[in-house]
């Protein structure tokens, strides 16, 4: 899927696609956190956007308030 499909009002994106260069730099940008870390979370609990927003809650060790 690629990013122009994201940028339609109202779409929300449910999936982190670590695959995907463009949606890898979304997700750093939108959850304030580094490549690895985003792969790290995928890797540990899946492509879910609230999984992995939950996993870098609770495992990255400054508060993010975009991440809540």
């Amino acid at each position: 899927m690629t990013s122009e499909v994201f940028d339609r009002p109202g779409h929300e994106r449910v999936a982190v696609d670590v695959d995907d260069p463009a949606e890898l730099e979304y997700w750093v940008t939108e959850l304030g956190v580094g490549e690895e870390e985003i792969r790290s979370a995928v890797e540990a609990v899946g492509p879910q956007a609230v999984a992995v927003r939950e996993y870098l809650a609770s495992h990255v060790t400054a508060p993010r308030s975009s991440l809540i």
